[in-house]
């Protein structure tokens, strides 16, 4: 079989957990079939992004750049599907939650969540309506649908109306050859290259209004009454809705108690976990919700939103708080990190849990669910 991946929406550092998501199953395809071949379409902003991750795959570089997101649309629509008949595709997996309206070969697009339905509030009008304009029509014209969760996989259903056979759901994972628990030693070295505190709370999200900074950093400000040396250090993308954080910080006096790193080479993050006493992930709205299992790996304890799919990934692993409480994250935060045993279930729990997912379970889910569109087109 010789498989497509459409990466063109890759811009690296900026799409959080899709790039996650690629970045793996581009590295495990090729391990769970070596015999496939594999033809990576990518956009000038990501060269040099998969050669290590697939050196056996050919790269092809498109004239375009992701940053301008319509002309990289149009010519997704146009020139992607004269590229996958010239470089003889036999299935084209879009990763990126929008596909070919018309595809030469079986398509496959991969849907993480439907925010844009669930949340419209966090869209500019122009933007909202693209989105539910591209992402429907990507939806019913693709010959089936991958998403992350059961709760993602349900919307899909309801709102696109397309058959629950249409749908596959594949987990995302940790990559256990990064994410575990590391030494002192390493923990030390992270701590002195960023500056980081002995105790903080981490949280890794792009700065988007959905992640909900403004509640967190609530929270944050009443579990620093009681835990004076304890900073709240934050990671990813700086994006919409930064200025806004920035804003909260200095009004609730939190200026030289929140870290803000921003974007950090991938290699780091691992230790960054490794060293924090508590990961948190307060978000309204995800896909699946990577970071926790990647905290899950490298032995944290974690508070999480009791939303779905949060509930259904975390697995009774994670302490769930009601998001749009501050009041109620705060008690998380601080029971979680005082209360010895709980810390000690958590992180027992938390490994277990984050064993249930692999990156090899999804690239053979995934290789199963194409195989058997390739097999209904012929």
């Amino acid at each position: 079989m010789r498989i497509g991946i459409n990466a063109l929406y890759l811009l690296p550092g900026k799409v959080g957990g899709s790039e996650t998501y690629v970045r793996n199953l581009v590295k495990w395809l090729p391990r769970a079939a070596p015999s496939n071949e594999y033809v990576i379409f990518i956009n000038r902003e990501s060269a040099g992004v998969f050669e290590g991750l697939a050196p056996g795959a050919k790269i092809v570089e498109c004239p375009i750049n992701a940053t301008n997101r319509a002309f990289r649309i149009l010519w997704e629509q146009i020139a992607l599907p004269f590229q996958a008949a010239k470089h003889r595709i036999d299935i084209l997996l879009s990763a990126g939650m929008t596909a070919p309206f018309f595809s030469p070969v079986p398509s496959i697009v991969v849907i993480y969540d439907l925010q844009h339905i669930n949340q419209p509030e966090n869209f500019k009008r122009w933007y909202l309506l693209f989105l539910k304009s591209i992402i429907y029509l990507s939806a019913k014209r693709s010959d089936g649908v991958i998403t992350l969760s059961r709760k993602s996989k349900e919307d899909i259903e309801r709102y696109y109306n397309i058959r629950p056979g249409n749908i596959g759901v594949t987990y995302m994972a940790s990559d256990s050859e990064a994410f575990y628990k590391r030494s002192a030693a390493e923990v030390a070295s992270v701590r002195k290259k960023y500056g980081l505190p002995e105790s903080f709370i981490l949280y890794i999200a792009s700065s988007l209004p959905h992640k909900n900074y403004i509640r967190l950093l609530t929270a944050f400000k009443s579990v620093r009454g009681t835990l004076r040396g304890t900073k709240l250090v934050l990671i990813g993308a700086r994006d919409y809705g930064h200025d806004a954080i920035a804003a909260k910080i200095s009004e609730l006096g939190l200026t030289d108690d929140v870290i803000l790193l921003g974007w950090l080479p991938f290699e780091d993050i691992p230790l960054i976990y490794s060293a924090s006493e508590l990961f948190v992930f307060p978000s309204l709205h995800e896909g699946f919700g990577i970071p926790v299992v990647e905290a899950f790996a490298c032995g944290v304890p974690v508070v999480c939103s009791k939303i779905e799919p949060l509930v259904e990934v975390a697995g009774g692993a994670a302490y769930l708080v009601d998001p749009l409480s501050p009041d109620d994250m705060a008690g998380g935060m601080l029971k979680v990190i005082m209360d010895g045993p709980l810390r000690e279930r958590l992180v027992r729990d938390g490994l277990k849990r984050a064993a249930h997912f692999s990156w090899e379970k999804t690239a053979s889910a995934t290789l199963s669910i194409m195989s058997g569109y390739l097999k209904g087109r012929k």
